[in-house]
């Protein structure tokens, strides 16, 4: 593996936004996690919002409490994914081996680079070692072998040339994907960190908190609590045998990455990665417990998961239908199941079905916030999954022409008469992109 850059744009849907309309840079302002600007909550905050307090995932009222003066935006996520494309595109330049992570955020491998043999040291720019995102005195590394250091100083000067100077970066660079993301975090925003070395690694992962580093969330972080492991001290210390009794395979991974370890590869965009669920979900306009409400709702979510699985050509066997409801205090509670199917469907009205029926087994009565559906056990759409019957050939037409008007007018454009005064509910594009292929 070669040298890895690790690319994430700051305040990103912010500054999309500040780019965009010249009234809103320089000022607080938080992009809503929906287009809708109740019941949701902040997707992005601005460098000058996150300055004050206002971090991203806060509830609107929570935000506007610790934020007076905050200015609220619904968010546009085809302006965000056109400008990604944009950013992928000068990214590309520099190596094929670009892996989108997510929409604001992808790795660069720069293989075996061989810059000029006469180039010396102190050529290169000096750039900042945090030890530790909080912690500790900054140590200054001479990046002399790391020539990535140029490739990543030529990719802001083309962002802010070509993007425009409020659209910025945060790099990092290492030896592998796992400890450039943990560099890349360390100076925020438009910063450029370099860990050279294991050894610096170590030192890094000594003075962070276990969460820092990609691939460990507040459940594992609490498990490894109640084991006596508070940091990567501890956790170097633990045999790698005990960490897969506990965690099973992933003990594995917790195992190296407590040693600045890490085998996995890049995957270029252009390599086609195998889709293992298709899913939406919705938070309602106004908690309810009115069924009929409910029952539209999760009927028009089945028929948005049902379109995207014929768009792919795929099928699936197992269906997974979930709910949140709020209670006293503002405290949010789910509750999920799943059912396999005998066969494989891409059918709408049949995914409701089994849905509404995993529903009802689940569901106490309590007031509903939010509704989800999802499809896994996925397979390709083959002639051999087709039924000649003629019940089976009459709704393939129907789901056919339904597909081709709502592709080209929008989606339920036509709809089910039962659909007709429903609540509105729109498809979003997934921030990891795993629903769209770029053409870059």
């Amino acid at each position: 593996m070669g040298t890895i850059l690790h690319i994430d744009m700051n305040s990103y849907f912010a500054s999309v936004e500040q780019q965009a309309n010249p009234r809103l840079r320089g000022k607080p302002i938080g992009v809503t996690g929906g287009d809708r600007l109740k019941r949701t909550v902040l997707s992005t905050a601005s460098i000058e919002a996150k300055r004050l307090g206002v971090k991203t995932g806060m509830s609107l009222w929570e935000a506007k409490r610790v934020c007076p003066n905050l200015i609220i935006v619904c968010s546009d996520h085809e302006k965000y994914l056109s400008v990604t494309k944009r950013f992928l595109n000068i990214f590309k330049d520099y190596t094929p081996y670009l892996e989108v992570f997510s929409i604001d955020e992808c790795f660069l491998e720069l293989p075996s680079l061989t810059g000029p043999a006469t180039r010396q040291p102190h050529d290169y720019p000096t750039t900042l070692t945090r030890v530790g995102p909080h912690h500790g005195a900054p140590r200054l590394v001479s990046p002399a072998s790391f020539p990535g250091v140029d490739v990543a100083k030529q990719i802001k000067a083309r962002l802010k040339a070509e993007l425009g100077p409020h659209i910025t970066c945060s790099i990092g660079i290492s030896y592998n994907k796992l400890i450039a993301k943990l560099a890349g975090s360390l100076k925020k925003p438009d910063g450029l960190v370099v860990i050279p070395d294991e050894e610096t690694a170590l030192k890094v992962l000594d003075e962070a908190s276990l969460d820092d580093v990609c691939g460990i969330g507040s459940r594992i972080k609490r498990r490894l609590f109640q084991m006596g492991i508070r940091d990567f001290k501890d956790l170097r210390k633990v045999p790698k045998e005990c960490l897969m009794a506990s965690f099973k395979s992933y003990g594995k991974v917790l195992y190296n990455m407590a040693r600045g370890t890490d085998y996995t590869p890049v995957i270029p965009f252009y390599e086609k990665q195998e889709i293992k669920s298709v899913g939406h979900r919705h938070t309602l306009e106004e908690d309810t417990f009115n069924p009929e409400s409910i029952r539209q709702t999760l009927l028009k979510l089945c028929e948005l998961v049902a379109q995207r699985l014929r768009s792919k050509n795929l099928m699936g066997k197992t269906i997974h239908c979930w709910y949140r409801s709020s209670a006293l205090g503002g405290v949010f509670y789910g509750e999920g199941m799943q059912q396999t199917l005998t066969h494989l469907s891409c059918d709408g009205l049949e995914i409701f079905q089994h849905s509404w029926q995993i529903f009802q087994n689940i569901w106490q009565g309590e007031k509903i916030r939010m509704i989800g559906v999802a499809v896994s056990n996925l397979f390709p759409n083959k002639p051999i999954n087709l039924s000649w019957l003629p019940e089976e050939k009459k709704r393939n037409i129907i789901l056919q022409t339904l597909d081709t008007v709502n592709n080209k007018y929008g989606d339920f454009t036509l709809q089910r008469g039962i659909l007709l005064k429903s609540e509105v509910v729109r498809r979003k594009p997934n921030p990891f992109l795993s629903d769209r292929r770029f053409k870059i």
